[in-house]
């Protein structure tokens, strides 16, 4: 994973490419709304894993949902991690 000029932070980038991963779209960036770029319930769950696999967090999918915007969810994911350390 390589911190590209569109990312502020190594969190966007792991959440970026990891949803341009599930979806096969290379043209996503860090202000999508993970369910208008064709996310749904099934793939939050999928992204979910992948996240929380790389993060060592829990009940990923619930703040996908609740952060579609993929800026909220890396900043939500920041903070929980910071919190867990």
């Amino acid at each position: 994973m390589v911190i590209g000029s569109e990312f502020r932070n190594p969190m966007d980038a792991l959440v970026v490419d990891s949803v341009r991963r599930l979806l096969g779209d290379t043209s996503i960036g860090i202000d999508d709304n993970f369910m208008d770029i064709g996310g749904n319930s099934i793939i939050a769950v999928r992204l979910g894993q992948v996240l929380s696999e790389e993060l060592g967090i829990s009940r990923t999918a619930r703040i996908i949902f609740k952060n579609p915007v993929l800026r909220d969810l890396s900043d939500k994911l920041s903070a929980l991690v910071d919190d867990a350390a």
